[in-house]
């Protein structure tokens, strides 16, 4: 059996969360918009109020809104001057929590991950961690010295999706970008690649397989030749090794969609049941060179790329660390995007147990957003759904 790059941690760190305090969540002097900190406490008490009552009144599907923590720092907007205090009390550097209000994916990391009690000591204890609306148009004084709205600024530090996490370190180096939700016990994964200094000189990729082989745990893949031991049933809309995507899109341009799955592993079952099988989902794969890999079986694939290997091989190369792993490809053989974090999850960071209506219509988008080319122009994939929902 194989086990996660993330699981089965020889620490107990699946801990207990406190409830969430509602946190100051505003821009400045815009109130009106969606931004990060400072907002005045009247202003702020009149925005409980106006939640409170919002929140009566909104039907049982409305979104749910992110709160940050308390123990998140306050910030002047002054990224340069945010790393000098940091450094100066001792600690590595800073964090920048890129984040959207309605993010599903922000909000479970803020109810579960965030308020883990030894997350909070960890990561508290070394960054200073800076929330960053990509929807706000606050401006920041960023680390070299430019003055960029909150939304320019995720742009220029590619956090394309939120939430995405970027350390940095006190010479303003960046240390790490994770990109999606980390429940607590793949947030000390990282925290140990960062504590460690494994980020100058190894993937996180690699460091979470060589911490599962030192503490005896299976390590996954497999070996020349070999084959699976459990093979998986084939989904429909989706190709399988041995399959040339690159001669594929060559011969007929399309986009392109690699899944990369692993034998006994529930959240690759789901994904399947729940989004990859549904009808709507089926009928736009239609329009896409969709292949599915199993990181346990040997067989040999061609990415649209035109790397050619095993799955195994291949998901090393692509430096991804999470199954099920999903690679959009645009029709020129170029990648566009990938979700290699746990993204079928509800607010709480559960594993849902029926298809979720907002992760179908997310899923359905991402298709868009690589299929229409929308990713080249629009490099915040949040911004770009909202315009494209407001345009109807």
């Amino acid at each position: 059996m194989r086990f996660d790059l993330w699981s089965r941690r020889p620490r107990a760190v699946r801990r207990g969360c406190r409830d969430l305090r509602v946190f100051r969540h505003g821009v400045g002097d815009d109130p009106s918009a969606g931004g990060v900190w400072g907002i005045r406490s009247g202003v702020f008490g009149l925005a409980v109020v106006l939640l409170a009552s919002s929140m009566l009144a909104a039907p049982a599907d409305a979104r749910e809104r992110l709160e940050y923590p308390e123990w998140f720092a306050q910030t002047f907007y002054d990224l340069p001057g945010d790393l000098d205090d940091a450094v100066a009390r001792g600690k590595r550097g800073i964090a920048l929590f890129f984040s959207a209000e309605t993010c599903l994916h922000c909000v479970a990391m803020a109810r579960s991950t965030f308020q883990d009690p030894e997350i909070v000591r960890r990561l508290s204890g070394q960054f200073d961690v800076i929330a960053v609306d990509v929807f706000s148009d606050v401006e920041m004084i960023h680390l070299d010295g430019q003055v960029l709205r909150a939304r320019e600024l995720s742009e220029h530090e590619r956090a394309t999706f939120t939430p995405t996490l970027l350390f940095i370190d006190g010479s303003a180096e960046r240390m790490l970008r994770f990109v999606g939700f980390a429940d607590p016990e793949r947030m000390h994964v990282i925290l140990d690649y960062l504590e460690s200094d494994a980020w100058r000189g190894e993937s996180l990729r690699d460091f979470a397989r060589r911490l599962q082989e030192e503490n005896g745990e299976a390590s996954g893949g497999v070996a020349a030749g070999s084959t699976a031991a459990v093979p998986l049933e084939p989904l429909a809309g989706f190709q399988q090794p041995p399959a040339d995507l690159a001669a594929q899109r060559t011969a007929n341009p399309r986009p392109s969609l690699v899944l990369f799955e692993r034998n006994d592993c529930e959240e690759c079952d789901r994904l399947r049941e729940q989004i990859l099988m549904h009808p709507e989902i089926q009928q736009v794969l239609a329009g896409f060179h969709a292949l599915r890999l199993n990181v346990d079986d040997a067989a040999v694939a061609v990415l649209p790329d035109g790397r050619h290997g095993s799955a195994e091989a291949l998901a090393g190369d692509l430096a991804l660390a999470h199954q099920p792993g999903l690679v959009f490809f645009a029709q020129d053989g170029e990648e566009a995007f990938r979700m290699d974090s746990t993204w079928l999850i509800d607010h709480s960071g559960q594993l849902p147990d029926a298809t979720r209506q907002d992760l179908l219509e997310s899923f359905l988008a991402r298709l868009e957003y690589v299929s229409s080319g929308a990713y080249r122009d629009w490099p915040q994939y949040q911004r770009w759904r909202a315009q494209r929902d407001r345009e109807g």
